[in-house]
């Protein structure tokens, strides 16, 4: 990597991304010191690219990466971050809907399966892993999804990161896969009791990653992990299950069952405890 590889990415970001001052203001960084950062004077501490990154959607191996490649990704995504963008400030003022938001999505941190059956694979099962976390009053996600069950697909391997909040009464998680951005999720999920934080269930409408970028809605399924957990063996159970496949619990299989029962009307959640009866 060339020394200023790292400064001149950022100055690309920033040039998405309104003025110096805005977006610093924005990042709750000293005006001097991002300065600093883009002309190649100083490089952010860990936990400050770690909110870099975050902010402009990208990966920390992508922003140190050559220049050249560096752009040529940015300009596939078309992203902007700017502050004035209205789907950055629209997710945001979601998020201060409700002023107990954060604190009420403390008992959910951690490590999830997500477990949903895709349309482009009717007969099976997507288990993918998602960790929630959060960082600068906000709760964020990253998900990895493994495709590598089928032969003849070109990326394995798709990543989205995303945002959550707490309504008071449910919980919103909006994701974009991370590459090219054209794979957008919205999912809805039902709260469980404080002590019973172990599956939560809902709702997830987006665009499929398969050839045709469907439109799709599906029941969806969060198990939590617990935490700390060994993230090595957890990605390992990730990727595409048989719908009969032993690893699928049965009770969850029956959870994300895309059907609607003659008292429904139409496509709706589940609470857990319904779902699994």
């Amino acid at each position: 990597m060339a020394p200023d590889n790292f400064a001149r990415n950022l100055r690309l970001l920033v040039s998405y991304g309104g003025t110096v001052t805005s977006v610093s203001q924005r990042l709750n960084i000293n005006r001097q010191q991002f300065h600093r950062y883009l002309t190649g004077q100083a490089r952010p501490t860990v936990g400050r690219m770690q909110r870099l990154c975050d902010f402009f959607g990208v990966e920390e191996s992508e922003i140190l990466m050559d220049h050249a490649q560096f752009r040529e990704i940015i300009a596939i995504r078309k992203q902007s971050t700017s502050p004035i963008d209205p789907l950055g400030a629209f997710v945001t003022n979601l998020h201060r809907i409700n002023p107990r938001a954060q604190r009420q999505m403390e008992p959910y941190l951690g490590f999830y399966y997500t477990y949903f059956r895709p349309t482009e694979f009717p007969d099976m099962v997507l288990r993918s892993l998602a960790s929630v976390f959060s960082r600068g009053g906000f709760t964020y996600c990253k998900t990895i999804e493994n495709y590598s069950a089928i032969k003849r697909r070109l990326r394995k391997i798709l990543k989205y990161t995303g945002i959550l909040y707490h309504t008071g009464e449910r919980i919103i998680v909006h994701e974009r896969e991370a590459y090219v951005g054209q794979m957008m999720w919205t999912t809805v999920l039902i709260p469980s009791q404080l002590d019973q934080v172990a599956v939560l269930s809902g709702l997830t409408l987006g665009i499929s990653s398969g050839s045709g970028r469907d439109i799709a809605c599906y029941r969806v399924i969060w198990e939590s992990l617990g935490s700390p957990i060994d993230v090595r063996s957890a990605l390992a159970g990730v990727g595409l299950y048989d719908i009969n496949s032993p690893i699928i619990p049965r009770d969850i299989r029956a959870a994300i069952t895309n059907d609607v029962a003659t008292d429904e009307g139409g496509f709706v959640a589940r609470s857990w405890v319904n779902a699994s009866e």
